[in-house]
């Protein structure tokens, strides 16, 4: 456990490093990369600058790394039940989303190529509080494959202590949290942890 912990670590410091000097990263110092959920209207005014902020300020006893992240049940965009339990076997990416969200527009496309050319890896997608025609029009146009679930009164963002989009959260093969991601995720940090985490049930199944 202590070995994945610090290869993410070391991926969150090296990717952060990169921030400055690649044009396809964030510089979380001068670009907001997580924008607050709590109206579209108040979306200029509510910005998170801080891209490093940690997610987990006030950790409970249910959401941490190195726990099994908390099951929930939502509603997908077939109206079919869809729990995260569901996917248990597959490393499992809870991207926390709206369409109004600048940043998680950008990462779409990077979380549907995972998801997409990746057997062992789901992308669930939790939009956050959006009525169904508007999140349904944003996939189709998008042509995204991943799995949508709706989160209409916000309560499991609340749950899993959301405070800005876009969020992910990386759950391995047995259920178990191993990384946050606070604010828009890049390709390479996607391969970075999904890397990770696969070395490390390997090395210990």
């Amino acid at each position: 456990m202590k070995k994945i912990f610090l290869i993410l670590f070391m991926i969150m410091m090296i990717t952060t490093a990169c921030s400055s000097t690649d044009d396809n990263i964030v510089d979380n110092e001068k670009t907001p990369d997580s924008i607050m959920f709590d109206s579209e209207e108040e979306v200029d005014e509510e910005i998170d600058t801080d891209g490093s902020q940690n997610l987990l300020d006030n950790p409970t006893e249910d959401i941490a790394i190195g726990l099994e992240s908390p099951d929930f049940t939502l509603t997908n965009l077939d109206g079919e039940e869809v729990s995260l339990s569901d996917y248990r076997g597959k490393i499992v990416i809870i991207n926390f989303w709206a369409t109004w969200c600048h940043w998680c527009d950008i990462e779409m496309p990077d979380l549907n190529k995972v998801h997409m050319e990746n057997e062992d890896i789901v992308v669930l997608a939790v939009n956050v509080m959006e009525d169904e025609d508007t999140v349904r029009t944003y996939i189709e146009d998008g042509g995204y494959g991943f799995e949508v679930v709706l989160d209409t009164d916000g309560k499991i963002a609340s749950d899993y202590l959301v405070n800005g989009l876009p969020n992910s959260y990386f759950v391995d093969k047995d259920g178990i949290l191993q990384f946050i991601k606070v604010g828009m995720i890049t390709n390479d940090e996607l391969l970075y942890v999904v890397d990770a985490i696969r070395e490390y049930h390997e090395e210990n199944n």
